[in-house]
């Protein structure tokens, strides 16, 4: 009787993709997505070049993967906690989490800053994650103005969503480079004066 169901020879495969995806992923957050070779994100994940190829496509499709699992394991949270906040809690909770190392800088937000160095399909989704953020961050300035009982044109809104974003990001780059505490905290302060 023939065997249809024979196994094929060769090592057995046990490669998590998901396993794969945490490794690169803990890899951007401590080193960037930008200042590392591909050579060296595959090294930290502990497989062949050809098992990531084989896995994800591309170094782009890798990074999509990995900005994936970052968005819905860290972002998402960040997210819902801005719709219960007012712009001064979050502010300051995003100040005092970086001071404190309870959070490490956001690979969302370093990513944002290279987005030069990314891939089209890691673009395209950064660009779907940058819109959810600024959704939030709309949806956060309006409420807190909501609950002052402070009316505020659309235009201003927007004006302040962008301030809010682009000065989020300069909170992490801070951080990426090391500077003072009191600078951050300083800078921060300096952020609220906007929403008083």
């Amino acid at each position: 009787m023939l065997s249809i169901f024979k196994k094929k020879p060769g090592r057995p495969v046990s490669i998590n993709k998901s396993r794969i995806t945490k490794k690169c992923l803990d890899f951007y957050i401590n080193n960037g997505i930008d200042n590392k070779s591909f050579n060296e994100v595959i090294k930290s994940a502990g497989v062949s070049k050809g098992s990531i190829y084989r896995l994800y496509g591309s170094e782009d499709s890798l990074q999509k993967t990995v900005l994936d699992e970052y968005f819905h394991n860290n972002m998402k949270e960040r997210l819902n906690y801005m719709s219960e906040t007012t712009v001064k809690e979050f502010i300051m909770e995003v100040a005092s989490s970086l001071i404190t190392n309870k959070a490490k800088p956001c690979i969302f937000w370093r990513s944002r800053i290279e987005k030069y160095k990314l891939g089209p399909n890691t673009k395209r989704y950064l660009t779907q994650i940058e819109d959810k953020v600024k959704f939030s961050t709309i949806d956060l300035i309006k409420r807190d103005f909501k609950r002052k009982k402070v009316k505020i044109s659309n235009e201003n809104v927007m004006e302040l969503a962008n301030f809010l974003i682009n000065n989020l990001n300069t909170l992490h780059l801070l951080k990426l480079n090391n500077a003072p505490h009191k600078l951050i905290l300083s800078f921060s302060k300096t952020m609220l004066k906007q929403f008083r």
